[in-house]
């Protein structure tokens, strides 16, 4: 304060008394905030009240904040606050300080471009709102920004992927993608069936992935019987027929798989209905009504299950075991009512 404004708080303390208290650090060895008022106390022989802050506030925030609502600042006063943030600050990014200091981050990057940018040394790192520590801006070096545009030019990985690789934001990669790329040359970004080719292309060979990177868990767990599969599909089986990225059977060999599949099935199907199959006892006491019901059934599923009988014989090859029997009960097809 100036002369005349410390005179006029000394009036005013001394009339009203001490409005705000002064305010120490936790351990009341440090002045925070009210060096003027304490000034105006000593010269109106007043008793100043003080109050200390909470161990876990961030005095420099504090100080800045208050500041800031207590007094309208001219626009180079802001900038001289921001530049004194920064210097206290040096890892802080622009956002933050723009958030502290109540200003947009225009003005921030105004007041930091003409004196701090020069001064920062390559590779120093500001820390964002999310903790993370990223490049100053514009401050990439030279052999960084060559090795990001020749991870551009081979074409090889996303721009995701290029970011992490070097440890910085996504859109700085697409202004170096942009500012790189030649006259007349488009800038596209690569398509999906790109994409898929270039994630193929860096996939680990398949002999060499570990249990756990096949997703195909321990040797006990793949050792298992799989539920939803026949006897004799482990899970592993079932995880190599489903996941497989190497093809070991060819497609006629994997229709043959299947089909074998639904023929064992089917079997399954007729050995529950042998073992409890109704006694001739039982037959007699049925109605007319639940005896024709059988009776369409029979006449429904028994040529499909022949059919499928047949066509699995053929695929192995032993289609002369079954030549005689479909014949003739195609010859007497009134077998099937009795």
């Amino acid at each position: 304060m100036t002369e005349f404004e410390l005179a006029e708080l000394v009036r005013d303390i001394a009339k009203h008394g001490l409005r705000e208290p002064i305010v120490l650090d936790s351990t009341g060895e440090f002045l925070v905030d009210g060096r003027n008022r304490k000034r105006a106390c000593e010269r109106a022989n007043i008793e100043p009240r003080y109050r200390r802050l909470d161990p876990d506030v961030d005095i420099f925030a504090y100080v800045v904040s208050v500041n800031l609502h207590r007094r309208h600042l001219t626009a180079d006063e802001q900038k001289a606050l921001i530049r004194e943030i920064k210097e206290h600050n040096p890892d802080m990014s622009n956002r933050e300080i723009a958030k502290i200091a109540n200003v947009g981050r225009t003005t921030v990057n105004e007041a930091l471009s003409c004196s701090t940018d020069q001064d920062r040394p390559v590779e120093q790192k500001t820390k964002g709102a999310d903790g993370k520590l990223r490049p100053a801006r514009g401050r990439i070096s030279d052999a960084k920004r060559e090795a990001i545009i020749n991870d551009l030019k081979r074409n090889v990985l996303t721009t995701r992927d290029i970011a992490a690789r070097h440890n910085i934001s996504v859109g700085t990669v697409a202004g170096i993608k942009h500012r790189a790329t030649a006259p007349g040359q488009s800038s596209r970004s690569p398509t999906i069936k790109e994409q898929l080719e270039r994630r193929k292309q860096n996939l680990k060979p398949y002999d060499s992935m570990t249990r756990e990177e096949r997703g195909m868990g321990t040797r006990e767990y793949g050792a298992e019987q799989h539920p939803d599969y026949p006897p004799g599909w482990t899970r592993d089986a079932v995880h190599r027929e489903n996941y497989g990225r190497i093809q070991i059977d060819t497609p006629a060999k994997i229709a043959q798989r299947k089909m074998a599949m639904r023929f064992t099935e089917l079997i399954g199907t007729l050995a529950s209905l042998l073992r409890g199959s109704p006694l001739p006892c039982e037959l007699d006491g049925l109605s007319a009504e639940s005896a024709e019901m059988i009776h369409l059934q029979l006449r429904k599923l028994a040529p499909q299950i022949i059919e499928l009988m047949s066509e699995f014989l053929r695929t192995l090859g032993r289609a002369d075991d079954w030549q005689t029997q479909p014949t003739e009960i195609e010859a007497r097809p009134d077998q099937l009512d009795s």
